[in-house]
């Protein structure tokens, strides 16, 4: 078995990226948004707004948004993206994001398809044996992914040349491919994320799109006791990503139960502030 495996993983590392190919889901960004905003927590270090817009299938897409108290002109503004069986106010996505808005970013955290508020008795997701269903599903989120920083984009008060994305287990899984072909995410962290061995096709696998994310900042954080994503699921996409990503284990398990979440949280967060800040007239 093992061999088989290792057989997998390097045929997945040695498939070719075709800078010109299109992205292996669909994208709208002309397609109205009919966004709404309301507050519904006013804390001490940020003020969360319960956002709703169009999806990339016309379903509506809720999310929580959390600005910074003070904010002085446009600012950069991430999106936080829940496991595959969690939801936008998952205890460590409000965590992540409240370390954002300590750093004065804005965050947005969306329900995935059928999760959260998206989820009802006909609306649970796909069996993940139904491989079919699982790329349709992984697809949509993709598209979703997409339609947020469209929304992001229409705000005044985001810089919209200053956009990241964090991803935890699925949502960083997902989030690789998403983010692989929209340039419009300048700096990404993949916690717990890995390949999936083209079990969903090359097209949508992490491994084999990750090379496209170069030179833009990428930041993986992996855990050495996964049950989940396992090691050498993890290890091939961070070769297949190349020398530039910044890689870093943790003697835990896949959801860091124990580590010290908020010091983690803010090392992501300090690594999406540094590599979000303005750039002068020379790009730099």
């Amino acid at each position: 078995m093992k061999y088989i495996l290792a057989f997998a993983i390097t045929a997945t590392l040695c498939l070719a990226v075709d800078p010109k190919a299109e992205p292996p889901f669909k994208v709208d960004h002309k397609a109205p948004l009919k966004a709404t905003a309301k507050i519904v927590e006013r804390a001490e270090g940020f003020t969360k707004y319960r956002v709703e817009f169009n999806g990339i299938e016309g379903d509506r897409v809720p999310g929580h948004l959390y600005l910074p108290k003070e904010i002085h002109g446009p600012v950069p503004a991430v999106l936080v993206q829940h496991g595959i069986g969690d939801k936008k106010h998952a205890k460590y996505i409000v965590e992540c994001c409240r370390m954002l808005t300590a750093r004065g970013i804005i965050a947005l955290a969306i329900d995935a398809p059928e999760r959260g508020e998206r989820k009802g008795p006909d609306k649970n997701g796909p069996a993940m044996w139904n491989l079919p269903a699982v790329r349709r599903w992984f697809q949509q989120h993709c598209g979703d992914y997409s339609r947020a920083l469209d929304y992001l984009t229409t705000r005044p008060d985001v810089d919209a040349l200053r956009l990241g994305y964090v991803g935890f287990s699925w949502g960083a899984v997902t989030g690789i491919t998403y983010a692989a072909h929209d340039d419009r995410v300048q700096a990404i962290t993949s916690v717990v994320g890995g390949g999936l061995l083209n079990l969903l096709g090359k097209k949508l696998d992490p491994t084999h799109n990750v090379a496209r994310i170069t030179p833009r900042p990428l930041l993986f954080l992996n855990a050495t006791k996964d049950q989940i994503v396992l090691r050498p699921f993890a290890t091939a996409l961070h070769k297949a990503a190349g020398k530039g990503a910044v890689v870093k284990w943790y003697e835990t398990d896949h959801t860091f139960s124990d580590t010290d979440l908020p010091k983690i949280m803010g090392m992501l967060s300090d690594f999406m502030k540094q590599n979000l800040q303005a750039k002068d007239s020379d790009g730099k």
